[in-house]
């Protein structure tokens, strides 16, 4: 069975690495099932939080870039008119970003944002002016002022056609990767219409929930509704995240 693992707040809660008793589980798991992870983060700032699966296949920057066995494959860019239009956005309303080519990235952020604490934690990757990065796979138009929100929602209506976008509204953030890209739809292109588990908590993780086998949203609030009926929600907790992942370890057919 494959199983897929969101990463930021469904099983890294520091933003840093994953606390034992759930890394327990999915080293436990990964000896007999397919254990694949989606992410936000491009593969450069996933890898330094999953150290112990770097061979693993992963699932980058909202499904835009790959890593398997540590071969990195671009799925696709966002398209040179789109980008053209977001370079414009952001320099008419100032607005902070980060944007990530296949490797370097260039990020105009708050130092205490939790995303800038994310970004290229071990100093691989060259900040550089985004006129300079050609081809990105993804944009991220960073804590938005609350007041300008929906205006910038309404720009983007003019190429959300040509683009994907996840509206993060309770963090005033909008991450954009190309047109038809996403977590689910990469996952898709590798495992086909092969079953899995699902396990995330935000909206960029919704089609990978709701098209999954059997899926779970971790969140801290009891009373979450979501509009799949498939999702089991867990709380915010790493003990029972990691029961959950150590129940299947023995229903599941094992890996190939």
């Amino acid at each position: 069975m494959y199983f897929v693992f969101d990463v930021d707040g469904t099983i890294c809660f520091n933003g840093s690495f994953i606390e034992k008793d759930i890394l327990n589980a999915l080293e436990e798991i990964n000896k007999s099932h397919n254990l694949i992870f989606a992410s936000a983060r491009p593969i450069r700032d996933l890898i330094p939080v999953l150290p112990n699966f770097k061979n693993n296949l992963l699932i980058g920057g909202n499904g835009s870039i790959i890593s398997d066995k540590g071969d990195i494959k671009v799925i696709d860019y966002i398209s040179s008119h789109e980008y053209v239009y977001l370079k414009q956005l952001i320099e008419e309303y100032n607005l902070n970003f980060i944007i990530d080519g296949s490797f370097n990235y260039s990020a105009k952020v708050d130092s205490n944002n939790i995303i800038y604490k994310q970004l290229d934690p071990m100093k691989l990757a060259k900040n550089i002016p985004f006129k300079e990065i050609e081809r990105p796979i993804k944009v991220i138009l960073v804590n938005i002022p609350e007041k300008l929100y929906e205006e910038i929602v309404q720009k983007l209506d003019v190429i959300n056609s040509n683009i994907t976008i996840n509206y993060h509204r309770k963090d005033f953030n909008i991450d954009i990767t190309a047109k038809g890209v996403n977590k689910y739809t990469t996952l898709k292109e590798i495992i086909g219409n092969s079953n899995y588990i699902g396990y995330g908590n935000d909206i960029n993780d919704y089609d990978l929930l709701k098209n999954a086998y059997k899926s779970y949203y971790i969140s801290q609030y009891k009373n979450t509704n979501l509009d799949f009926g498939i999702t089991e929600i867990l709380p915010k907790n790493s003990k029972k995240i990691a029961l959950s992942i150590q129940s299947h370890n023995k229903k599941y057919i094992k890996k190939f």
